[in-house]
């Protein structure tokens, strides 16, 4: 289904003496309440609610009808013809005409997730020549069998006059619905057109009927739809991918004995790609467990952190520690101590020596954060200033992932045979056993999503966003941005959770005791709607630097930006993440930039 689907309208030209294409056409009545328009944030359903108490009702007899009907079986984006009429007293004592119109069956909606929409427009005459425009759209959005009928029923209606040449003016708007007996009489006046047997008219109203609800299925079948859509393994890494368009600058590779190399060694346990931009020094990114920093860099996103930054002039590092997918490393057992011990000194030591500056800034996201703030707890030289994103030293988390601390999750995968866990492993029995564990793990409220993965990454560190920030396209992208976790490291981390607090895999408390060391400006960012990693753990962080350092100097030193709306990965790849979130954390880094020294 592409966009020029909405703009384009089927013509069939029929040559002389050659049979005519099958046809499709059936009639729709729908009715409900509309009230005049309440504004451009104007709710519908508020809208609708006006309508009733007024008693102003909209209804509408419409005929759709497809002028080649095989090629709506192939694809649902294909327009269909509107004609009929709407009855709307509000605006006309007699009935508009509808002049024009278009249909589309099924429409993807690209700014939200798994989300399609039933397209209605058309013009309209009333019979004193005043012109209107309708349009409407039912929302098939991914959810639970029982919100199908709703979905495939309810339209969300806008009308506009239509003045001359001039602009349109919203005039009403509202809801209107089909009820079960409109139904019946839909099914009941499809008419298969220019197909003179009835054997065959039989097949194509079939053909229709199951093509339209097998568009629906992967909506509404939930987890009998779950097991094809997981991801296939890949047999070795990605390539670097380019930055909407910047290529990639340098790309170092270090080996376990501490030696950096062009190309990638053997057991290669970290890795730096270079987009190399302005003046303004190095800018190191790193990001969560179980994943690749090329997340950063995603094409789906437009401009992405990467470009942004690269365009304001920094040069931009992405940082792979121990654990990012791409690297052998990931396949083998590893601690959050040694990312913050050994991986995040090496890399920044190369950073400097590579771009020739005294130091460097650094961001770290999930895993790449917390493993940060321990890294200058660590006494790590060289950082000049932080962002800290979602999960500091002394993290809250949600009650689902407090229940899974408790039960010794790791543990049990151990005694599963289960030594690392993927969302796109190979079908083996402990595999299975662990699909089949976590699929009744509950989504948290509101988000409904039928991406396998997105499930697995739920039920084991956590919903990672806000699906209504993301859109489609980056929503997709998921699969590609997580991958193998090694068990040990998953335990390190449940450990922190179950202590309240960053402690090495010991359960020691290491880092804490040294807090002189976090005397550097530090920025913290914390989504208000994080499932993983609740806010009142920055907030308890920001308490204990503010205890140790005192108020003059944790004013010059800490700020925090709560996201409102956002949760954990989407403040970083979310639809409209650039202009939420990335002015944020370009500020934070002017201030404290090499230009700005």
């Amino acid at each position: 289904m592409t966009d020029g689907g909405r703009d384009r309208v089927t013509e069939v030209r029929c040559e002389p003496n050659r049979p005519a294409t099958p046809a499709l056409q059936f009639s729709e009545h729908l009715a409900g309440h509309i009230s005049l328009a309440l504004g451009p944030d104007g709710d519908f359903g508020a809208a609708a609610a006006i309508g009733r108490a007024t008693n102003c009702c909209l209804s509408t007899n419409l005929t759709i009808a497809y002028a080649d009907l095989p090629a709506v079986l192939a694809d649902p984006s294909v327009q269909a013809a509107i004609s009929g009429t709407i009855h709307a007293p509000l605006l006309s004592t007699e009935p508009l005409k509808v002049s024009s119109g278009t249909f589309v069956l099924l429409a993807p909606d690209p700014a939200h997730v798994e989300t399609d929409h039933m397209l209605y427009r058309c013009d309209a005459l009333a019979s004193d020549g005043r012109q209107f425009r309708f349009e409407g759209f039912k929302v098939i959005r991914q959810g639970p069998a029982t919100k199908a009928w709703r979905d495939t029923t309810t339209l969300f209606v806008t009308i506009h006059e239509v003045r001359g040449r001039g602009p349109v003016a919203e005039c009403a708007r509202g809801i209107i619905r089909v009820t079960l007996g409109d139904l019946r009489r839909l099914l009941g006046s499809i008419e298969i057109l220019n197909v003179p047997k009835r054997q065959q008219q039989d097949r194509y109203r079939r053909e229709f009927l199951s093509r339209f609800l097998g568009s629906l299925w992967p909506f509404f079948a939930g987890a009998i739809d779950e097991p094809g859509r997981f991801p296939v393994p890949t047999a070795k890494p990605r390539p670097v991918r380019e930055s909407n368009g910047m290529a990639v600058d340098t790309v170092r590779w270090c080996d376990p004995a501490g030696a950096w190399h062009d190309d990638a060694p053997p057991g290669a346990c970290s890795r730096l790609i270079r987009y190399q931009g302005g003046e303004k020094g190095p800018v190191m990114l790193a990001p969560g467990f179980a994943m690749s920093a090329t997340s950063f860099a995603l094409e789906t996103n437009r401009p992405n952190l990467v470009s942004y930054l690269r365009d304001r002039g920094f040069d931009v590092w992405l940082f792979d520690y121990r654990a990012g997918i791409d690297l052998p490393s990931s396949w083998t057992q590893s601690t959050i101590d040694q990312i913050a011990n050994i991986d995040w000194p090496r890399a920044v030591a190369e950073v400097r020596r590579m771009s020739r500056a005294p130091d460097v800034q650094a961001l770290g996201h999930c895993v790449g954060s917390v493993s940060l703030m321990m890294t200058l707890l660590s006494g790590t030289p060289g950082i000049r200033s932080a962002i800290c994103a979602q999960f500091t030293v002394h993290p809250m988390t949600s009650i689902l992932n407090k229940t899974k601390a408790l039960l010794h999750i790791g543990t049990a995968m151990a005694d599963l045979g289960i030594s690392r866990v993927r969302p796109d492993s190979p079908r083996h029995l402990s595999d299975v056993a662990l699909d089949l564990a976590i699929r009744p793990i509950p989504m948290p409220r509101g988000e409904r999503c039928g991406l396998a993965v997105c499930r697995w990454i739920n039920a084991i560190f956590g919903c990672t966003h806000v699906h209504e920030q993301l859109d489609d396209a980056t929503h997709n992208e998921i699969p590609t941005m997580f991958g193998v976790g090694n068990l040990t490291g998953l335990r390190h981390l449940i450990l922190m959770l179950q202590r309240g607090r960053a402690v090495d895999a010991w359960g020691l408390n290491r880092y804490l005791p040294h807090v002189e060391r976090l005397d550097l400006p530090i920025h913290f960012l914390a989504g208000t709607q994080n499932y993983i990693f609740h806010p009142s753990g920055t907030e308890r962080t920001l308490e204990w630097l503010h205890s140790a350092h005192g108020s003059v100097k944790s004013s010059h030193n800490y700020s925090v930006n709560y996201l409102e709306g956002y949760g954990h990965l989407d403040a970083i790849i979310g639809r409209d993440a650039s202009i939420d979130v990335f002015p944020d954390i370009a500020e934070h880094l002017e201030q404290y930039s090499l230009s700005s020294a």
